[in-house]
C-alpha cells in the first residue's frame, strides 16, 4: 500500500447502505456455492454461481469445455439449484466462461 494515500475510514459503514446490501448478497451467493459444490457431478465441480437476477442464475465455468458440458445438463442444474433453499426460485440458467484465468 502506498504510504501517501489515505486509507478509507470504514468506521461509518452502514449495513443498510448499498455496500452493505452487496455484502449481504455476496454472503448468500457464497452459501449457495457451498451447498451446490457437493451436489455437482465431478465434470462440473468448478462451476460457481456468479449472479441471480430475475430468477435467472449465471454460473461461471473455468473453461469452454466445462461450459459446454454444463449447457448439455441445464435441466439437471436447475433441479440442483432449486433443491437449495436460498436458490429455490431459479427457473433459468446462463453459463459464462471466465476470462480472468
Amino acid at each position: 500500500m502506498c504510504p501517501h494515500k489515505p486509507t478509507t475510514n470504514i468506521s461509518d459503514f452502514s449495513p443498510n447502505g448499498e455496500l452493505g446490501q452487496l455484502f449481504a448478497q455476496a454472503k448468500i451467493y457464497n452459501e449457495i456455492n457451498v451447498q451446490l459444490a457437493p451436489k455437482l457431478p465431478a465434470t462440473l465441480k468448478t462451476l460457481k454461481l456468479c449472479l441471480i437476477k430475475s430468477n435467472t442464475a449465471t454460473l461461471i465455468a473455468d473453461n469452454p469445455a466445462i461450459a459446454f458440458r454444463a449447457k448439455q445438463q441445464l435441466p439437471e442444474l436447475i433441479i440442483l439449484l432449486q433443491s437449495i433453499s436460498l436458490a429455490s426460485k431459479i427457473d433459468h440458467i446462463s453459463i459464462k466462461v471466465s476470462t480472468s484465468q
